[in-house]
């Protein structure tokens, strides 16, 4: 009797350490594709960044040519409103200049002017 217990203890104690040592490799199994899938992940990390990296310089790039451009086509069109304001002041201080001229050359004539109709000439 002593030896049918200690092959049933013997074949208890194989099945428990077969079922341990299957849940072990179940378990190591399951950490390993736990890494992999953490591996996996953190290179899709690392691609997600760089992509969004690259996209942030890109669009800074794009945002200072639309700065420069605007600052460009700014600065024309003040240098042009700045010229035609210079010949605009020039023009009207030429008009300034013959008014006296041009008044008295209009009151003169005025002045001399023969009426059309002959009515204020008889008398």
């Amino acid at each position: 009797m002593l030896m049918e217990n200690n092959i049933l203890t013997i074949v208890l104690i194989t099945i428990g350490s077969v079922g341990a040592l299957g849940t072990f490799m179940y378990l190591v199994f399951a950490v390993r594709d736990l890494k992999d899938r953490l591996e996996t992940l953190a290179l899709e990390m690392v691609d997600f960044h760089t992509n969004y990296d690259n996209y942030q310089v890109e669009i800074e790039r794009d945002l200072k040519e639309i700065q420069n451009s605007t600052e460009i086509r700014f600065d024309r069109v003040y240098r042009k409103m700045d010229k035609q304001s210079g010949d605009i002041y020039n023009h009207i201080k030429r008009i300034e200049k013959n008014l006296p001229d041009t008044i008295r050359k209009t009151i003169g004539h005025i002045e001399f002017a023969r009426p059309l109709d002959n009515t204020f000439n008889k008398k």
